[in-house]
Order: C-alpha cells, then sequence, then structure tokens
C-alpha cells in the first residue's frame, strides 16, 4: 500500500464511468481548434497526441514508433499538453 507503489489508486466499477463528465459542443469545438492550431505550429506534437489521445498508445509504443527515447515523448507531450490548455483557455 505505499503511495510509490500506487498505494493510493483506488479500483471503481464500470457503473462508475457514468459519473464521467459529459462535454459542451462549444468545449469540444475548442478543443478541435486548439488541435487543428497546434498541426499548423507542431505537426509531430499534433500527431503525439492523436497517437497517445485517441489511438490509445503507450509512451513505450510511441517511442518506438517515432524511435526517440521515453523521455522525448514525456517532454513532447508536456509541450503539447502546455499548447493545448493554453489554446482551450484563451
Amino acid at each position: 500500500m505505499a503511495q510509490k507503489r500506487g498505494g493510493n489508486f483506488e479500483f471503481t466499477s464500470i457503473d462508475a464511468a457514468d459519473s464521467v463528465p459529459s462535454w459542451t459542443d462549444t468545449e469540444l469545438s475548442g478543443i478541435s481548434d486548439a488541435l487543428d492550431a497546434l498541426a499548423t505550429v507542431e505537426p509531430a506534437l499534433a500527431e503525439l497526441v492523436d497517437l497517445k489521445f485517441f489511438c490509445g498508445l503507450s509512451v513505450d509504443e510511441i517511442a518506438s514508433i517515432r524511435h526517440v527515447s521515453c523521455r522525448t515523448v514525456h517532454r513532447d507531450w508536456e509541450k503539447a499538453r502546455i499548447y493545448l490548455r493554453t489554446a482551450i483557455e484563451e
């Protein structure tokens, strides 16, 4: 139950998925616009978001596909998240 071993995780049933927040059309449109803007500025970061978020690939799988280290994938993921968060908040 040590925290470093994931002891703070809590298992839930599939029924708990009903409590997942729903997105409005405006929010989804904002996310789509932010991803489009990211694709024009940094196509590699937009591809990373697609691979991780929409395709559900792990960091290891993405690193293997892109022929980079896992650390590079983590750094690029942070860059993409910062860009998208800033774009969506504007």
